[in-house]
């Protein structure tokens, strides 16, 4: 696995020098006219990766009806005949609405799948230069320096839950504040270092959710759908948190 990783990151950083041209020389109104930016710096990715790594029938790069206008986001990966195949699930840009609006908390982000459970996975903010690793069974690394989430607050907890429903029926339960970064990778991230304390997505896409739902399991996190199951390939919702809380509030919505 360590090698489709390694050609992951030198796409990702590659690829970065495009992204921050177009960051660095654009104003918001001009970086929101590139309406097809994430299909262009996909087919950027999906280059490197190709000249670095030779894929061959064991790996599938999705989705492929990709072109040069635009991503099809509703593409359902999980409808492929994938078995013992490796499927790279690319999110070129987490997220636009950040990007557009010149806010550096935006990541490119790759997880690779084998028979449907992650393996692999990064996230890289080309802006800061950032990069958080993991591979399946061996943690989730910040460069290189281990993430493990010791975080034991029960009080003023920091939370993203994306429903206002759902957080009017929690927040007496819950004795925090919301808190909304705009990248779900990002967010992830933040509850995987222990700067946030609950995520909570209702609906949620595998392109937005995987990198970091890997993370966050990797650093001692559970992370299931809202119904309680742990399938991250086929998850339409995420509910993560420590053990206790994570059990707490899923018997809550349930």
């Amino acid at each position: 696995m360590q090698p489709r990783l390694n050609i992951a990151l030198k796409a990702c950083r590659l690829a970065s020098d495009l992204i921050l041209k177009i960051y660095k020389s654009k104003d918001q109104d001009d970086l929101r006219s590139y309406s097809n930016i994430g299909a262009l710096i996909y087919k950027h990715l999906i280059e490197i990766i190709n000249e670095s790594y030779p894929l061959g029938v064991d790996d599938f790069l999705g989705p492929t009806h990709i072109n040069s206008e635009s991503i099809d986001k509703k593409y359902n990966v999980t409808d492929l005949n994938i078995e013992d195949k490796f499927v790279w699930i690319i999110n070129p840009l987490d997220s636009y609405e950040n990007f557009y609006n010149k806010l550096p908390l935006f990541n490119t982000t790759i997880t690779i799948f084998r028979n449907s459970v992650a393996e692999a996975a990064l996230i890289y903010n080309p802006v800061e230069d950032t990069l958080i690793t993991s591979i399946k069974g061996e943690g989730a690394l910040f460069e290189n320096r281990k993430i493990r989430n010791r975080s034991k607050s029960q009080e003023k907890m920091l939370y993203v839950i994306d429903d206002k429903k759902i957080q009017y029926n929690l927040e007496n339960i819950i004795l925090g504040k919301p808190r909304f970064i705009g990248s779900k990778s990002t967010e992830l991230v933040y509850l995987a270092e222990g700067k946030l304390d609950l995520v909570i997505y209702p609906h949620v896409d595998i392109w937005d959710s995987a990198a970091g739902s890997m993370i966050c399991k990797e650093s001692g996190l559970i992370v299931t759908a809202l119904n309680g199951k742990d399938e991250m390939f086929k998850n339409k919702s995420i509910i993560s948190a420590k053990d206790w809380l994570h059990q707490k509030i899923l018997h809550e919505l349930n």
